[in-house]
């Protein structure tokens, strides 16, 4: 089972989605990559909206931070974007916007958990055996919101 955070969906406003979130294998096969070499860092998803952080040689050199949207009847590719070498990732990288959907992403080796301040809440968000965590929440209230970020 890969190791990846899962989304929150028992926060007020949020829906369950009629369908299942992003896999590490929707993420090689649609995401072209070549699955001898290509590893998925790190997925998160809520609703119809999903982030990953892939290295796609394997070796930690380039990284790319990935969103995904679900169209109705599969995940898709939305944008994807170069996040730099594996060791040189930053505790917090804030990777964007997807419609009302924040996303952000990090290193924190040696840690289990990293807790994300998003929308006036906090949220636990696992770090992967691989050292980094990605997180992306779609925003319950009428106005943008920060940027998520860890908790100060």
């Amino acid at each position: 089972m890969p190791d990846h955070g899962l989304p929150d969906h028992g926060l007020p406003g949020h829906r369950l989605p009629d369908h299942p979130g992003l896999t590490e294998a929707e993420i090689i096969a649609a995401g072209g990559w070549h699955p001898r070499y290509a590893r998925v860092l790190a997925i998160a998803s809520d609703g119809d909206y999903a982030f990953a952080l892939v290295d796609g040689n394997g070796d930690g050199a380039e990284l790319e931070a990935e969103t995904w949207l679900w169209d109705g009847e599969a995940w898709a590719a939305g944008s994807s974007s170069g996040a730099g070498p594996l060791d040189t990732l930053g505790t917090s990288q804030t990777g964007g916007q997807i419609d009302d959907s924040y996303f952000a992403y990090g290193s924190a080796p040696g840690r289990q958990t990293i807790t994300i301040d998003f929308d006036g809440r906090h949220h636990q968000v696992p770090v992967t055996r691989h050292g980094v965590w990605a997180f992306i929440k779609t925003t319950t209230g009428p106005s943008a919101p920060a940027y998520p970020t860890p908790a100060a």
